[in-house]
């Protein structure tokens, strides 16, 4: 780790990851309208048929209908159905015979780490818990019931008296909270209802593509706008600009790694300066045009939910690095010890807790977790962030001795990053040569 000491000083921006506030309005149809044409085919055929390639293949040949506000997604999904139902149909067609001929599109594994996003991960958690109509909002409870539910008659295996009394406070609350949460159900006579905003939000968890061109056209965005930020007569929304910028460029939709390099590759050689041209010219254009006030998509509600249902895991487990790519792991892990009377993980991910907090991280831009090995155990560190790379690469002795204190038998810490391809390991003998051993 002393290689990167010196390399990365705390000087870096932090780089939060938001939620997309813009859309193609044509991914969702075109997945509706392959789903549909499935239907009519046999058992054996939809089997070899995965959703994603198909909604590449049919998106990569229609124009783009990006939206960033909800009244921008009406009109847009107008649009396309007013004028576009013809080549939709027309471009799903092809799709569904280019991927049924092509046998190595079969063999194609999409890469959900790529382009998962909240709604992915909702319907992972939907099946873990077997309901398939749960929200964001309900998760934390529903997490908890699932850990102090009958079903999981060890909890009390190996916690001390006081958190025998925690774990029975929180039953006990939950089992009133959602008592209390049915009957007003019942007395209100709330019934549910279809959404279509929340089966349109679901529905984009059956395709696995995305437009590299939206990373790209963000990024050109945000450097053109630290550029002309001083000759600008008004603020510029980046989500506007970056609909705009996408509506003038064609569909670059990818359903693995290899595919979206390559399509990155095809952009760098043939569209930068069109896509660096079009980012100018949605600054200047949308400077002089007064902003009307817009309600942002409607997908954004149950992205909301999401953040807020996080907060609370996080104040629940006291653990700041649990975020939506990971709860669902975490889940999964923590129910399937918890069933086996193995509920070790729950003093295990305060300590990562603390961890996480005497190293000064921020909420979600860094994921801890400890994996036994030969020699010991081995605690894992993923930077999000540049910034909290160099606050762990920066402080070796630091992170030694406050893990050394929650995990005695740590043999390693290994460092890993999103722009590094390798780990930074911190080893039991560096530990003892830095003294604090």
């Amino acid at each position: 780790m002393e290689v990167l000491r010196n390399a990365f000083k705390p000087k870096f921006l932090v780089s939060k990851k938001f939620m997309s506030t813009f859309k193609n309005v044509l991914e969702e149809i075109v997945v509706a309208e392959v789903q549909d044409r499935l239907k009519h085919l046999s058992e054996p055929a939809r089997e070899g048929i995965n959703i994603s390639e198909v909604a590449a293949f049919s998106l990569n040949r229609l124009p783009v209908l990006y939206a960033s506000t909800n009244r921008g997604w009406l009109q847009q999904h107008d649009r396309a159905k007013n004028e576009l139902q013809n080549q939709i149909l027309s471009a799903v067609r092809q799709g569904l015979l280019g991927v049924m001929r092509d046998p190595l599109r079969k063999q194609t594994r999409v890469i959900p780490s790529y382009s998962e996003t909240p709604a992915h991960v909702l319907v992972r958690l939907q099946k873990l818990f077997r309901n398939p109509s749960l929200r964001w909002q309900e998760v934390p409870l529903v997490f908890m019931q699932a850990l102090n539910s009958n079903a999981y008659m060890s909890e009390y295996v190996g916690l001390s008296i006081s958190d025998r009394g925690r774990v029975r406070d929180v039953k006990g609350y939950l089992l009133r909270k959602g008592s209390s949460w049915q009957k007003s159900r019942v007395a209100n006579n709330i019934v549910e209802v279809p959404n279509p905003v929340l089966e349109s939000y679901m529905l984009s968890a059956s395709n696995m593509a995305t437009n590299v061109l939206e990373n790209l056209a963000n990024k050109e965005v945000k450097t053109q706008l630290n550029r002309m930020a001083n000759i600008l007569p008004r603020r510029v929304e980046i989500d506007d600009a970056c609909a705009y910028v996408l509506n003038r460029l064609p569909a670059m939709y990818a359903t693995t790694k290899q595919g979206a390099i390559w399509q990155t590759q095809k952009v760098e050689q043939g569209l930068s300066s069109q896509v660096e041209s079009i980012a100018i010219q949605s600054l200047m254009t949308l400077a002089k045009t007064p902003r009307r006030f817009a309600d942002p998509l409607p997908f954004i509600k149950f992205e909301q939910e999401c953040d807020l249902a996080i907060q609370e895991l996080r104040h629940t487990f006291k653990r700041a690095d649990i975020t939506w790519r990971n709860i669902a792991s975490l889940a999964e892990h923590a129910i399937y010890h918890e069933k086996r009377g193995m509920t070790y993980w729950r003093q295990q991910w305060r300590m990562l807790g603390q961890i996480y907090s005497e190293m000064y991280l921020n909420p979600g831009e860094a994921e801890l977790s400890i994996f036994p090995s030969p020699d010991g155990e081995v605690l894992i560190i993923r930077a999000h962030t540049k910034e909290a790379f160099g606050r762990v690469a920066d402080n070796p002795k630091m992170l030694g001795i406050t893990t050394l204190r929650h995990f005695p038998s740590v043999s390693e810490i290994s460092l890993y990053t999103f722009f590094l391809n390798f780990p930074i390991n911190y080893t039991r003998q560096e530990m003892f040569a830095d003294g604090i051993i």
